[in-house]
């Protein structure tokens, strides 16, 4: 079982452009939105808050951890989160959805990937599986690198530590952050070190290191060498209850090409992602026509002329 395109709160919302095309009430004029330190989510608030404030909305962006931000959209304090990675966090937004506390809604990203990778090098030399890791074991130092405390894929490492799974069982999960995750993977490469981390796609990862993702994780990252599907949770009935908001959730979507090049700005040029998300846009008139198709401003005119005109005058 996985997420869907909540078919029933799409129709709601078409339903309810009548209201969407009158002003937006003033409990949406806020969108109480979630960044959970990641790269990729950081890119997506950036562009989804450009517009939305173009549109005459106030975003109020707050980091937290995968589970603070799951307890927040559970009860209401926070409306959207733009990066809920398949099937790796199913395991903990399963309970939220069989429980009507968050909505899912997209996808907003397709033909990613999130698993265990290894440099080229350390492929080349025969470590391609999960299966293989161990045999490598004191190359590796008995680590294994992962980031945030609680994340998902920390978690199933654990898990298969837990479990000595691929004999797995003396290992010891490193936990850090993206950043300090990347960082140690820097450390190493240019040594040809050994290492083996948690690598996903779209990342500049995939640019700055010559990477491969191993085979045989499929019990704990899905099949295909990990492929992922992102969607959009939000607070129960959040679509229902904003349907302006709604409709340009629905119509949210990103590429894995998309995500890449404006990851890569912020990340390895250091620009502001504000600054990104506003030049993408530019550069994309058509996707803010398509996006915006159905949406208006908080005071009900066309949404897809005013983030244009928005973006003239930057």
């Amino acid at each position: 079982m996985k997420k869907y395109t909540i078919g029933a709160a799409l129709a709601s919302i078409t339903m309810s452009l009548g209201i969407a095309h009158a002003a937006v009430p003033a409990s949406c004029k806020t969108i109480r939105m979630a960044n959970i330190g990641w790269t990729d989510n950081v890119v997506q608030n950036a562009v989804f808050s450009t517009v939305a404030q173009a549109l005459g909305y106030k975003t109020d962006i707050n980091l937290y951890s995968l589970e603070v931000m799951y307890a927040g959209l559970s009860n209401g304090k926070i409306d959207v989160f733009l990066d809920n990675w398949t099937p790796s966090q199913n395991p903990t937004t399963t309970p939220y959805e069989k429980k009507h506390e968050i909505d899912v809604i997209g996808p907003d990203l397709k033909h990613a990937k999130y698993t265990l990778v290894v440099p080229h090098y350390l492929y080349e030399k025969g470590l391609k599986t999960f299966a293989d890791i161990h045999k490598f074991a004191k190359e590796l130092n008995y680590k294994i690198y992962g980031i945030e405390p609680g994340n998902d894929g920390n978690l199933h490492i654990l898990a298969m530590i837990k479990a000595n799974k691929f004999d797995l069982g003396k290992f010891h999960l490193v936990q850090s952050s993206e950043a300090g995750m990347l960082a140690e993977v820097a450390r190493k490469y240019p040594k040809k070190k050994d290492i083996v981390f948690l690598g996903w796609e779209p990342e500049p990862m995939n640019v700055e290191f010559h990477i491969n993702y191993l085979t045989g994780g499929r019990d704990y990252f899905g099949p295909h060498k990990g492929e992922a599907t992102l969607y959009i949770n939000t607070r129960h009935n959040y679509a229902k209850d904003c349907p302006n908001v709604g409709v340009l959730l629905h119509h949210f979507y990103l590429s894995v090409g998309d995500e890449n090049k404006m990851m890569y700005d912020v990340q390895v040029k250091h620009q502001e992602a504000p600054a990104v998300a506003a030049a993408w846009l530019k550069a994309h008139p058509a996707w803010v026509k398509k996006t915006l198709d159905g949406v208006t401003t908080v005071d009900g005119k066309p949404g897809a002329a005013a983030v244009l005109a928005s973006l003239k005058s930057d």
